[in-house]
């Protein structure tokens, strides 16, 4: 039988001998995962096998969350796999702007959804009716089953986000997105990990910015009176985010992450 701290150390050194960012955390998040009840004493042999295969996939490059195949955001759990973006910490901040604008009664339009993590969060955190617009069939179908996941009042579309013409005759009094925003530069120097995840759901044309110049203008006008559109940025693009919402009739503000990073555009009417 091999004791539990044991393991621990084996596993952050060799993933630490593979490159692997934070060895120590991703070590700990596997023994968690696989034999966390063995915290202090040995490991199962049946667990010993999963650690050995997540372990193994992990050096392959393929991200830890893909392997758990579910991951946290904003305290909710969501499943993610290949084919569907995974959800990053500092799109939390979407989700707390969501907080400090709407209520129960309220309506909120997420747009490239993936895997819903930001319209299920946010109605679970305030009350609202949400909906969300994907346009892929295998993040689609990852935002279906979250939504069923959390039991999240969430109504999903599979559709093209561009296209302001869904939900006919509607109004949103949020409208919220984290498109994809990275150059074709950024695009050709991704960390491995970053490489298992879809393209679709990062590539944002030369200068990273093709679907604000689509989404901003299509849905802007969409907004209830007092609404505002919040979309995720790179940390460079908050000056060119805001141009566009200002030629869309928007007053824009950039928001900083908790790292003191431009994250997001946050436009008023």
């Amino acid at each position: 039988m091999v004791r539990y701290s044991e393991k621990l150390n084996e596993i952050r050194e060799t993933l630490a001998s593979a490159g692997v960012f934070d060895p120590a955390f991703e070590a700990r998040e596997i023994l968690r995962e696989y034999a966390g009840s063995a915290a202090f004493g040995c490991i199962t042999e049946e667990a010993l096998a999963n650690i050995e295969t997540a372990v193994s996939r992990r050096l392959t490059g393929e991200p830890l969350q893909y392997i758990f195949g579910k991951w946290e955001f904003y305290g909710y759990p969501f499943y993610v796999g290949a084919g569907v973006l995974i959800p990053r910490p500092e799109t939390e901040l979407l989700v707390d702007i969501a907080a400090g604008r709407v209520k129960r009664g309220n309506t909120v339009l997420d747009l490239c959804s993936g895997t819903g993590c930001i319209p299920i969060s946010t109605a679970l955190k305030t009350g609202a009716k949400c909906y969300a617009v994907e346009l892929y069939d295998e993040a689609f179908s990852y935002l279906h089953r979250n939504i069923e996941l959390n039991s999240a009042d969430v109504t999903a579309l599979q559709a093209d986000a561009c296209d302001g013409t869904l939900f006919e005759g509607m109004t949103f009094d949020l409208i919220t997105s984290n498109p994809p925003y990275l150059t074709e530069t950024e695009m050709g120097s991704l960390m491995r990990e970053v490489t298992f995840e879809p393209g679709t759901a990062l590539a944002g044309g030369s200068d990273g910015l093709d679907f604000y110049r689509r989404i901003i203008p299509a849905w802007s006008v969409r907004l209830s009176p007092g609404g505002a559109m919040a979309v995720e940025i790179g940390e460079t693009q908050g000056g060119a985010v805001s141009e566009i919402m200002r030629s869309a009739g928007l007053t824009p503000q950039v928001i900083k992450d908790y790292s003191g990073l431009d994250r997001i555009v946050m436009g008023e009417i």
